[in-house]
C-alpha cells in the first residue's frame, strides 16, 4: 500500500525540482512549495533564512481517567525533545511539541486532529494512545498527509487506514497469537480461563488469544468480562474457579486487573496470571501489592535490561522523576520522536511528506522497545517480551517466548 505513495510522492519531489530548475538555473538553493530553502549542506531552511523547526504533536489522555497514560506518554517525549535539543536540534530546526489532550475519547481525538492539522508547523503526531482514538482519528491524518505514528494503538482494523499511519507496537492479533503459544508451548499449561475488559482492546485481544489457544490443542475453561471501571470482581472469580484453570489470562489495563488479582487471592484462587500488554507497568504492582507479585505481564519495553540504550533511557527518567521505573508507554513516546527525527536526517528535510516517505524506506530502527521495521502497512514487526512482577518492581522472566 505504502509503496504508491513513495512513487506518488517521488513523482511530486522531481516534478517541483524540474520547475526550479526552470525558475533558476545556477542557484546554490533549492525553494519548495512551501516556501522553505534547503543549502548545499542539507540543512532544511525557511525563506528568512532559520532552520525549519522540528514541532510534532502529542496525543494521548493527559487528563481523565487515564490520566497516567498521558503522563507516560508525555514524560518518553520530553526526555526525546531534551536529548535532540542538545545535540542541536534536527536538521539545525528547534525540537518542541504541541500536546493534545484526546482523554482516551474518539470524539475527543477527532478534535485533537483538527487542531494539529491546522498548525502548519507540526511535521507528524505522536500518538494517539488508545485504539478507538487512533481509528477515529486517523482518516483525518490521512486525508490532508500527516503522520501519525501512535506509540501503543494495537487493534488490527489500524492496519487499514492508510499510508501516513504507522504504529511502533504489535497489533492485538499478534500479540493474542504470541501470548497463546507462549502459555501452551513455553509455560506448559493446557487449560485456561480468560477475563478481559469489554471494550475494543480488551476484547479484540482476548478473543485473538481464545482463538489460537484453542486452535493449538488447549482449553478454555471460562471466560469472563467487566467494564472499565469497575471494582467488584468477585462473581466472575468464584465461577472461573469452580472450573479449576492452571492460568488466567487478563486483557485490559491494570487498574482494574490489580484488583482482580487481589480479589482472586481472597476468594483462594492460586493460579499463575498471565497480563496483556495493559499491565506493564510499576502501577500493578503499587496497586495490586503482595497478591500480583510473581504475575507474568507481556510488554513492549524491559527496563531491566542492560542495552546501554535502554540503561540511559533508564537513568534519564530515573533522574527526571525520583527514581521511579518508566514504563512502556514512555519508552515507546520516546522511540516515536527519536525514529522520525532519524527519518528527517536521513531525509535531509524537515518535511511531513519527505518523513513519511522515509519512514517507510529506512529499513530497521535500533529503538530502545526493540528493533523496529515496518511491513507493507505500516504495522511494526517485533518479538514478544515477557516480564514478572518481582519485589514490587518488573524484572525479565526467567521464560522468554520461543523465536
Amino acid at each position: 500500500m505504502k509503496g504508491f505513495r513513495v512513487l506518488a510522492v517521488l513523482l511530486v519531489v522531481a516534478l517541483a525540482a524540474f520547475a526550479v530548475g526552470l525558475a533558476g538555473c545556477g542557484d546554490s538553493t533549492t525553494t519548495t512549495t512551501a516556501g522553505a530553502t534547503e543549502t548545499t549542506a542539507g540543512t532544511t531552511e525557511t525563506t528568512a533564512g532559520m532552520a525549519v523547526p522540528f514541532k510534532f504533536g502529542l496525543a494521548g489522555p493527559m487528563t481523565g481517567q487515564y490520566a497516567t497514560y498521558g503522563a507516560s506518554h508525555t514524560a518518553g517525549a520530553d526526555i526525546a525533545v531534551e536529548e535532540l535539543s542538545t545535540k542541536g536540534g534536527v536538521n539545525g530546526g528547534e525540537v518542541s511539541y504541541e500536546s493534545g489532550d484526546d482523554l482516551g475519547d474518539p470524539k475527543e481525538a477527532v478534535l485533537v486532529a483538527q487542531k494539529f492539522i491546522d498548525d502548519a508547523e507540526i511535521l507528524f503526531v505522536n500518538g494517539h494512545m488508545f485504539s478507538g482514538a487512533t481509528l477515529a482519528a486517523g482518516p483525518k491524518y490521512e486525508e490532508i498527509g500527516l503522520p501519525m505514528i501512535s506509540p501503543s494503538a494495537t487493534n488490527p482494523d489500524i492496519s487499514a487506514l492508510g499510508d501516513f499511519i504507522w504504529r511502533i507496537c504489535m497489533t492485538d492479533a499478534v500479540q493474542g497469537e504470541g501470548l497463546a503459544k507462549y502459555t501452551l508451548e513455553d509455560l506448559g499449561f493446557k487449560k485456561i480461563a480468560i477475563m478481559y475488559d469489554d471494550g475494543d482492546y480488551g476484547r479484540g485481544l482476548a478473543d485473538t488469544y481464545e482463538a489460537a489457544f484453542k486452535a493449538a490443542g488447549g482449553e478454555v475453561v471460562g471466560r469472563e468480562q467487566y467494564t472499565a471501571g469497575d471494582a467488584e470482581f468477585k462473581a466472575q472469580l468464584t465461577k472461573i474457579k469452580q472450573a479449576a484453570p492452571e492460568l488466567i489470562f487478563l486483557s485490559g489495563y491494570y487498574p482494574e486487573g490489580s484488583k482482580i488479582v487481589q480479589q482472586a487471592a481472597e476468594l483462594g484462587i492460586t493460579v499463575t496470571w498471565l497480563g496483556s500488554d495493559g499491565y506493564a507497568s510499576d502501577e500493578l504492582a503499587t496497586l495490586g501489592g503482595a497478591a500480583v507479585e510473581g504475575m507474568l505481564v507481556s510488554t513492549f519495553f524491559d527496563y531491566s535490561k542492560t542495552d546501554p540504550a535502554v540503561v540511559k533511557f533508564v537513568d534519564a527518567y530515573h533522574a527526571k522523576f525520583a527514581g521511579a521505573n518508566p514504563d512502556w508507554f514512555a519508552a515507546s513516546a520516546y522511540d516515536v520522536v527519536m525514529m522520525v527525527a532519524t527519518a528527517a536526517e536521513m531525509a535531509g528535510s524537515n518535511d511531513r511528506a519527505a518523513i513519511n516517505e522515509t519512514l517507510g524506506t529506512m529499513g530497521t530502527y535500533e529503538g530502545i522497545t526493540g528493533a523496529i521495521t515496518f511491513d507493507e502497512n505500516g504495522d511494526v514487526l517485533k518479538p514478544l517480551n515477557i516480564v514478572i512482577v518481582k519485589d514490587g518492581a518488573l524484572a525479565t522472566a526467567p521464560v522468554q517466548p520461543a523465536m
